[in-house]
């Protein structure tokens, strides 16, 4: 299976939660969500077998609180970007009025799946 992202070894190794979108093979939660204080990522399976990426940023109400703190934070967005295949660096703008932002979504279907 492909990945979008690497995995070092042993204790240098991020958390990674790979999602095989296959009810049949390995039954998993639709939804996925990664809090952090100020914001979440959230992945979200659709039944055409896309898939909606978030990242939320607190503003002006804090999240439902799952650990201690983490609800009472609000995000602020300090910089962001988009990146193109095939673009350098220097040439990806940020994105406009960033400071403002309370939301970025991406819809993603994988190669494999069909509608």
């Amino acid at each position: 299976m492909a990945s979008t992202a690497i995995n070092d070894l042993f204790d240098k190794a991020p958390a990674k939660r790979t999602l095989h979108g296959d009810k049949k093979k390995k039954p998993e939660s639709a939804t996925h969500i990664i809090e952090f204080p100020g914001g979440a990522v959230e992945v979200s399976r659709l039944d055409d077998g896309s898939y909606w990426a978030h990242i939320i940023v607190n503003r002006a109400h804090a999240l439902r609180t799952l650990a201690p703190g983490m609800g009472s934070a609000i995000g602020e967005v300090l910089d962001s970007r988009i990146d193109w295949h095939e673009r350098r660096a220097e040439d990806i703008p940020s994105l406009p009025d960033a400071g403002s932002l309370t939301q970025i979504a991406v819809r993603i279907m994988p190669a494999h799946a069909t509608e």
